[in-house]
This record gives structure tokens, sequence and C-alpha cells, in this order.
């Protein structure tokens, strides 16, 4: 296996790749719009290719937060994917590494996502965090209503310094991740 990991700010990636992307999504997530992004599109995005074809990815949102008193910088993981055939080679961890590595040369404070099953993200330092949350709900292209004080048990928080995860409701200032 000879794979290309690229970094790609969103405004860069032409409609050949947006292609690309949208059909690994739907093949990795039963149900995803027809198009490159869920709910709107990520900032940038890792992707790894093999040869021609787009065979992982992972999107990323810059986001100041609020928790309790505090304001931080974070990084918010969208849409984390391999596909089925190049599974168990490490891609999933290779991206999380090289976004990881990236958060700590921009002095991110976290990098923050929303997962059912924690086993590949524990092992890269993600740990789960219970504070009530807000966030703009949004659906089809439009804001539906505010999210008010919900306690999510899928959201994740890694540190990307020593810093430790503030207690307090988090306002994530827009939509989730």
């Amino acid at each position: 296996m000879t794979t290309e990991l690229t970094r790609w700010p969103e405004p860069e990636i032409g409609p050949e790749l947006h292609g690309s992307l949208r059909d690994l999504l739907a093949d990795c997530f039963p149900g995803y719009p027809d198009r490159s992004y869920f709910k709107i599109p990520p900032h940038f995005r890792y992707v790894v290719t093999d040869g021609p074809a787009v065979v992982a990815h992972l999107g990323a949102e810059l986001r100041v937060i609020r928790v309790g008193d505090r304001i931080l910088r974070t990084f918010g993981v969208v849409d984390l994917c391999v596909r089925a055939t190049h599974r168990g080679q490490g891609l999933a961890g290779r991206l999380l590494t090289e976004l990881t590595a990236y958060a700590t040369a921009c002095a991110m404070d976290f990098i923050l996502l929303f997962a059912d099953d924690d086993t590949l993200y524990t092992r890269h330092g993600f740990t789960r965090v219970a504070n009530p949350l807000s966030w703009v709900k949004i659906n089809d292209h439009q804001v539906i209503g505010l999210a008010r004080s919900v306690t999510p048990h899928e959201l994740m928080a890694r540190p990307v310094t020593t810093a430790t995860w503030p207690p307090g409701e988090i306002d994530l200032l827009g939509h989730v991740f």
C-alpha cells in the first residue's frame, strides 16, 4: 500500500475531489447526504489517497468555544472514516496523529469530537467529557433552533497542551461537529 496524506483547505477542493469525498462518505456512513459534508463544510480536511482513490478522510473545524468562563481554541473532528478495503492499516490513527501535530503547531487548546465508539479515540488521548452543552441546531442548510444544557455522552476531548478540561457549561458557539 502506497498512500499519500494531504491537508486541503476547504476552498481549494475542486469538483472532482468533492465527488470522491462524497462517494467515500456515502460508503462509510449509510444515509449520508448527497454532498461532501454533513451540515456545513469543514474548514480543512485530511485526505488519504491510494493512487487515484480516496481511501480515508478527516474533516476539521476551527472553533473558539466557551467552557464555563474560559474561552478555548479548538479543532473539531468531522466525519473521520476509512474505506472498508483499507481498514486495519492504521489510517484513522494516522489522521488523528497528523491533526494533533497540526493542533500543536497552531497552539490549539483541545481537539473535540463526538463518537459512539471510543476505542480508537481513547488510544489517541481523547476522554469523554460530561459538561452540559449548548449548540446551534442546523438541518438541511437551515438553523432550526438552539439546544441548551444537553449532556451528550458522545463528546470527547483531547488536550493539545498540558491543559485540563475545565468545569462548566460548554457553548460550542455554533453547530455540533
